[in-house]
């Protein structure tokens, strides 16, 4: 089932938003998280939840929160014909859980409450790296539009 979370559902979002971080990490280092920071990645968490424009859905099972889906409204460049984007932050579903249409439920979610809230299109990015995250977002109808380049500046 699908829910709408608020900041008060932090302690079921949290564990959720930290497997995400902690799946990431091997893709690159801009994912790693630093040791013993969980209250700081709690309190980021917490504070993107309370942005104005921002909405979190959570897919409920049995009592236990199994995934999570953050979108939020930002708005581009006003001269631009497409001016009102839509931007799926993170989503994740556990695991076990994979497979069973929980993201697509969440996704449909997301992308009704963009679409309710004016967006005029939904963008959102992707590890490379993440084989399965990217065919689950081409099967949702996204295309690559940009490249995403990073460089790590060596601070030693």
């Amino acid at each position: 089932m699908i829910v709408e979370a608020t900041p008060d559902d932090i302690d079921e979002l949290f564990p959720l938003w930290l497997e995400l971080m902690q799946q990431h990490q091997h893709y690159h280092k801009i994912f790693k998280c630093r040791p013993n920071q969980q209250q700081a990645l709690k309190a980021e968490l917490l504070s993107r939840i309370k942005e104005k424009g921002t909405q979190v859905f959570a897919y409920e099972q049995d009592g236990e929160w199994v995934g999570m889906i953050i979108c939020q409204i930002r708005k581009t460049i006003v001269g631009f014909e497409l001016s009102r984007k839509g931007y799926i932050a993170e989503t994740i579903v556990k695991s076990t859980q994979r497979g069973k249409g929980i993201g697509k439920e969440l996704f449909e979610a997301a992308r009704n409450w963009l679409h309710d809230n004016g967006a005029d299109h939904i963008e959102l990015q992707v590890s490379v790296k993440n084989q399965a995250a990217l065919a689950f977002w081409q099967q949702q109808g996204f295309a690559p539009a940009t490249q995403h380049l990073v460089l790590v500046l060596d601070r030693s």
